[in-house]
């Protein structure tokens, strides 16, 4: 997650991940793993044992704030288990 070539380019993607990253940590929000840039576009991704809903809230009420041109904010969680094979399956909720 340390790439210095193209994660500040990214970073612009999104007006607010700072904020997000500095007001939002396992301390304040139990369950919380940690957040991130993802790999691909402008999304976040937040990894979290538990609490996902009020992870969710609270990310998308920094990012409000922080757009500009009431730009609409979206948030999706997929809750992911280890199939029996080893690989990863993703289940959507909502």
């Amino acid at each position: 997650m340390r790439d210095k070539i193209h994660q500040p380019y990214r970073k612009g993607l999104i007006p607010g991940l700072s904020e997000v990253i500095e007001s939002i940590s396992p301390k304040s929000h139990p369950g919380l793993l940690g957040i991130c840039l993802s790999g691909a576009g402008p999304t976040i991704l937040a990894l979290a044992t538990e609490n996902f809903d009020h992870i969710a809230d609270s990310i998308v009420k920094v990012l409000a704030k922080q757009l500009v041109g009431g730009k609409p904010v979206t948030c999706e969680w997929k809750l992911l288990q280890p199939a029996q094979d080893g690989a990863t399956v993703a289940t959507t909720n909502g």
